[in-house]
């Protein structure tokens, strides 16, 4: 009996197609006694370390805590775009990815402003790009557009003079990643240059490391484009330590500023009222008083006074005398079961 050959696997089936397809594995008949002949299969070389690192650690684990920075950012620069642009915009991050230089530049499809960054004293700059649906949006709207929500993006390149006007846009980035940073690291941002011809935008090697963050932007609720942060890894690599850190700062202010409330909050000066009665009067019969009326509050001196802070009834006292002076004796907390405030008709 002959033994069963082995059956192929779904993977192995669709591999044997492909080859096949590709040309790699003839398909004539084998003549008899004659081998069957093997091209030999391209191979390429892999670094399994990189592999690792770009497949299995994301931008948010290489840099800690960066994903806090640039939530802030997000914040900022909404607030920022809404007040320059007298529209309500709302941007929001998205994950952190890692490639090469060279291939954040192509995902970029040519298309769009790309804002060049000097981030002394670290050793490269960085770059955001709007892309061309954003960039549109934006000159409609500081060109006096009247749209609030519907946006078309050109077919075409950006021309020397939209590149001019978006750069007050870029401009203002600089305040809000220079803010954002600053419990990392004092940095001074420029902007150095705006370029719609990404072949000149050169910031580090081609095969150099970088983060890429897109940023969806939104108008009045309705998506108007996306902007990106591209930044070298080794730009932000030596800070590492200080973003790792950053959660312990930002909890020690935060634990500061409680306890600064709550200490300011026990010195706070607050109106206090012990009162006897409550009427309603019509503005005739207040305007209809004279010297000598008697106005009465049906008060009952054996029912507690109800005793407000800052408007609010919170206790019942008895009032009283001490060291010659008016007092009052608290005697529990105002409850709205015991009907309204006595005195009142």
């Amino acid at each position: 009996m002959n033994q069963a050959e082995p059956i192929l696997t779904k993977a192995e089936i669709a591999e044997l197609l492909a080859a096949i397809k590709a040309g790699k594995v003839s398909t004539d008949l084998v003549e008899q006694g004659r081998p069957p002949s093997r091209q030999p299969l391209v191979s390429t070389q892999l670094d399994l370390i990189r592999t690792y690192e770009r497949s299995r650690i994301s931008g948010e684990m290489r840099i800690p805590n960066l994903d806090i920075v640039l939530d802030n950012f997000s914040r900022r620069f909404s607030t920022s775009l809404t007040n320059a642009m007298l529209r309500n915009f709302s941007i929001e991050r998205e994950e952190i990815a890692t490639t090469d230089f060279q291939q954040s530049l192509a995902d970029l499809k040519g298309q769009g402003a790309v804002g060049i960054y000097g981030l002394s004293p670290l050793k490269h700059g960085c770059l955001f790009h709007f892309d061309n649906l954003l960039a549109f949006t934006l000159l409609e709207l500081m060109l006096g557009s009247s749209q609030s929500s519907e946006s078309l993006a050109l077919e075409r390149g950006l021309t020397t003079i939209e590149i001019a006007i978006l750069k007050t846009v870029l401009t203002d980035l600089c305040n809000e990643l220079r803010h954002v940073m600053r419990p990392v690291v004092d940095l001074e941002v420029q902007l150095a240059k705006v370029e719609n011809n990404f072949r000149l935008v050169n910031i580090v090697e081609p095969e150099v490391e970088v983060l890429v963050t897109p940023f969806t932007v939104r108008l009045a609720g309705e998506v108007c484009g996306q902007m990106r942060l591209i930044v070298p890894y080794l730009t932000l690599e030596p800070l590492r330590e200080k973003f790792k850190a950053l959660v312990t700062i930002s909890q020690a202010a935060a634990n500061t500023w409680t306890d600064l409330i709550a200490r300011e909050s026990l010195e706070m000066e607050n109106r206090v009222v012990a009162r006897s009665g409550l009427i309603n009067m019509t503005i005739r019969t207040i305007l209809d008083l004279q010297p000598g009326d008697i106005v009465d509050l049906q008060y009952n001196p054996e029912q507690p006074l109800t005793i407000l802070v800052e408007d609010h009834p919170l206790f019942l006292a008895i009032a009283g005398e001490r060291n010659g002076k008016k007092a009052f004796h608290v005697t529990g907390r105002y409850s709205n079961r015991l009907g309204g405030i006595h005195g009142s008709t």
